[in-house]
């Protein structure tokens, strides 16, 4: 008796199972596949108030300073005041703290189970169709594609490091323009952002506006637009591409726009202002 090779014939309609796609029973609300999909749910869509907010937020920071760093900010932001509503802050409060603190929480759901499954090899890429799929890592496989291309075998995507990175620099620009001002009584514009940045403590103009507003604006961009580019499931390299390009040229006219309020016109001392700092980081 002879063995004869035949050729191997596939499993017809086999498809492996993905975590969202597992044979659906019952849901019983106490598993964790219920509680997770659930905390995804309400992690996607915790953005939309964010993505309501942020052109109009967007053409205020970021282009209008650029443009004309004079009056012009404080004159959009009024009209921007007059259109929202009074309780759009609480609105991107919670919006925030839902899709951070879901987030969190996923995320270390994740490292523990990691924790829990014995650790394996990893195998290095050498196909060109692994390499093309592990453009999914970012936009175009770096943390926007051509101008920082973090190592594609990071165990963090560039969307999740820099939601990490933002989440602390948020909560200190919430603090520092909303919640502290409005806990002395003081009214803040972008008056008080061209006072930080033109103070002649180094401290108050660098440690509390240049580095915090440059990253707020860099990390900012790329997490949101990046996060939408996602959330719309854009796989077209090219579009991608032009996505990245906005990105860096929406980053350029910020930063550019910081420089041109710290060069305007300076701003006499205010003692509203120094009470904001002074609370801010000596209380």
């Amino acid at each position: 008796m002879e063995l004869q090779e035949i050729p191997p014939e596939p499993i017809h309609d086999f498809k492996p199972f993905e975590e969202d796609e597992l044979p659906k029973g019952v849901p019983y609300i106490l598993s964790s596949r219920f509680i997770r999909k659930a905390l995804r749910k309400v992690q996607k869509h915790s953005i939309w108030p964010l993505t309501v907010y942020f052109p109009l937020h967007a053409v205020n920071t970021l282009i209008v300073p650029t443009i004309s760093p004079e009056g012009a900010p404080d004159d959009v932001l009024m009209m921007v005041r007059e259109l929202l509503p009074s309780y759009t802050n609480s609105i991107l409060a919670s919006a925030i703290g839902l899709h951070v603190g879901c987030g969190l929480i996923i995320r270390i759901w994740d490292l523990v189970n990691k924790w829990n499954v014995p650790k394996r090899r990893k195998m290095k890429v050498t196909d060109d169709k692994q390499r093309q799929s592990q453009r999914s890592i970012g936009l175009i496989g770096g943390f926007s594609g051509y101008f920082i291309g973090i190592n594609r075998n990071f165990s963090y995507s560039p969307q999740v490091l820099s939601g990490y990175i933002l989440t602390p620099i948020i909560l200190y620009h919430m603090t520092l323009m909303k919640w502290m001002p409005k806990k002395v009584g003081v009214d803040v514009d972008f008056t008080f952002v061209k006072w930080i940045l033109q103070n002649n403590k180094w401290s108050v103009k660098w440690v509390g506006g240049i580095v915090p507003l440059s990253a707020l604006i860099a990390f900012s961009t790329y997490h949101i637009i990046a996060g939408l580019c996602q959330y719309a499931k854009v796989k077209k390299l090219e579009t991608r591409k032009k996505i990245s390009t906005l990105i860096f040229a929406m980053t350029m006219s910020g930063l550019l726009g910081i420089w041109r309020l710290a060069r305007s016109s300076p701003v006499v001392g205010i003692d509203g202002y120094k009470l904001v700092v002074t609370r801010m980081f000596l209380r």
